[in-house]
């Protein structure tokens, strides 16, 4: 049975001056649905840019990504944002809030831009259930960082997504916060039956994943 994300001996480079800079080199995993997985290693190890690619956010070099079925390599730009939009969710490090727009309007966007009419409610019930029931017209700046990334949280969970990426979720928070939002995703993520890919430097998070794979200058060891 193949996985909901297979990555194949991919290669990513980058172009400097005359000669190219590998980033990644011949990485492969394969994750089944349902489960949680984590990347981890030094900084500059290559596991934002393998996040960004197993996401659709930018293209191989070479080698192979299969999401859901889907190979990322065959599909045009608008195919990958069409992807994106149904069956992938994020959550970054610096939470990626729109700042003009309120809590309740940031979780609705995914679901507008589906045209799902049944955005407010769904956003309201999630916003909720992180806690922010009560703060659905505060602007990003009137949210503390916790409370910023429980609205990401809600965003990222509002279109019901197969798979859910998060780049280092906790690494702008304090121990308490990161705390409360690590529990946040899991529980939410169980309640849907998300794959979860995380990329952190916290082993403690990671040992809370099914499966760890760990980078060291663009390899797998």
């Amino acid at each position: 049975m193949a996985g909901i994300l297979e990555v194949e001996s991919i290669i990513k480079e980058y172009k400097s001056g005359a000669k190219p800079i590998r980033v990644l080199d011949e990485v492969s995993f394969s994750l089944n649905a349902g489960q949680s997985m984590s990347i981890v290693g030094p900084s500059g190890s290559g596991k934002t840019t393998l996040l960004g690619l197993c996401a659709g956010l930018d293209r191989v070099t070479d080698g192979r990504i299969t999401v859901d079925g889907m190979l990322l390599n065959s599909l045009s730009e608008d195919e990958l944002a069409e992807l994106r939009n149904q069956e992938i969710g994020f959550i970054f490090q610096n939470f990626q809030l729109i700042p003009t727009l309120t809590a309740l309007e940031n979780v609705m966007v995914p679901l507008e831009l589906r045209g799902d009419q049944s955005a407010l409610a769904v956003a309201k019930d999630l916003l909720s259930r992180v806690g922010l029931g009560d703060r659905l017209d505060h602007y990003p700046t009137q949210l503390s960082g916790g409370e910023q990334q429980r609205v990401a949280i809600a965003r990222a969970f509002a279109n019901k997504p197969k798979i859910l990426f998060a780049d280092e979720p906790t690494g702008n928070l304090d121990e308490d916060t990161s705390q409360s939002i690590e529990n946040l995703i899991f529980e939410i993520n169980k309640e849907q039956n998300t794959t979860l890919v995380i990329v952190t430097h916290d082993n403690d998070l990671a040992a809370k994943t099914d499966q760890v794979i760990r980078l060291k200058g663009g390899k797998l060891v």
